[in-house]
């Protein structure tokens, strides 16, 4: 197995059994031709299965480039940005170049129906590992945010923990980890603020964690966030983390997408509105039901969502296309 992708200027991901090419992103219109030179060369044998994770304005191009090849169109998402006519450019561009393929894949029902396409699809879920197989303690409420901090509003979680603190003399039993960064200068104001609210005793700030290194935090931490601004452009993704959480066996206080009202219940956590009230609400309710948890059947109701179950359904699908 081969993957190309760009030099993004993190650590080097080495996988046994994958060749890894990076492609230096730097350069402007010169590294799209550095990118379609390394997919000519690493492509040259007609027999090898084509998986293409959308490239914007890319991606009917190395169709182009390989009419021979068997190859699949892997859609993860529309497009996220606020500004709703720019969304709607993007999302344009992304349905006329799905017309090149044959072979679609995609990670939801709601992003077809929000991208309107037409063309036979298979459904390419998101899934997880068990990061953490630690059964967790459920006394306290120590809660862990992993992800980016851009577009994400989490000010407001700050604003609705400092809230539920403000009411509750139970400060010793809840913590927030924060886990991620976002544009320059987002995780300094998130800092800030959580300084302002006078609750930085109880909210700590790592900064980005490589994902290998996730485990200690997985296994000290009992409750996941998955707060995701409540946006018609945000409705139809499903959230990696919550998979995540839920998987390493911690119930989850997630924002009510769409995409998380399909898989979070009365059994594995609490859904809420993204106002600081909302999160305010959650951590109350959380904390109320924390008796009632058990790691290991939130494990059990969440093992469809393991990777090695949806890489065999892919590992199917792609067979079926020589």
């Amino acid at each position: 197995m081969t993957y190309i992708g760009w030099n993004m200027g993190f650590r080097p991901i080495v996988m046994e059994g994958v060749n890894v090419i990076y492609v230096n992103r730097r350069g402007g219109p010169i590294r799209v031709i550095r990118l379609l030179t390394a997919f000519w060369n690493h492509t040259k044998h007609k027999d090898i299965i084509i998986f293409v994770r959308y490239f914007k304005f890319l991606s009917w191009l190395f169709r182009l480039m390989r009419p021979g090849n068997p190859m699949v169109l892997d859609i993860r998402t529309g497009s996220v940005k606020k500004n709703e006519l720019v969304r709607k450019y993007f999302d344009t561009v992304l349905k006329i170049e799905t017309l090149f393929f044959n072979n679609i894949t995609i990670i939801s029902n709601g992003l077809i129906k929000k991208l309107n396409i037409k063309k036979e699809v298979q459904i390419l879920p998101l899934g997880a590992e068990v990061i953490s197989p630690t059964e967790k303690i459920f006394r306290s409420c120590r809660m862990l945010y992993v992800g980016t901090l851009y577009n994400r509003n989490l000010e407001n979680v700050i604003y609705g923990l400092a809230e539920y603190l403000s009411q509750s003399e139970a400060h010793k039993k809840v913590a927030l980890t924060i886990v991620g960064d976002g544009l320059p200068g987002q995780l300094d104001q998130l800092i800030a603020e959580a300084k302002r609210c006078g609750i930085s005793e109880v909210v700590e700030f790592t900064g980005v964690v490589p994902h290998d290194q996730l485990k200690p935090f997985f296994d000290s931490h009992n409750v996941g966030v998955s707060y995701i601004p409540l946006t018609s452009y945000f409705d139809s993704q499903p959230p990696t983390k919550t998979y995540e959480y839920l998987m390493s066996g911690m119930p989850v206080i997630a924002t009510k997408t769409n995409a998380n009202q399909l898989i979070i219940n009365n059994d594995n956590g609490v859904l809420i509105g993204d106002s600081p009230y909302e999160v305010c609400l959650g951590i109350k309710t959380m904390l109320q039901k924390m008796n009632r948890f058990s790691s290991k059947k939130i494990r059990m109701s969440s093992q469809d969502y393991e990777w090695s179950k949806i890489v065999d359904n892919l590992y199917i699908y792609l067979c079926r296309l020589k």
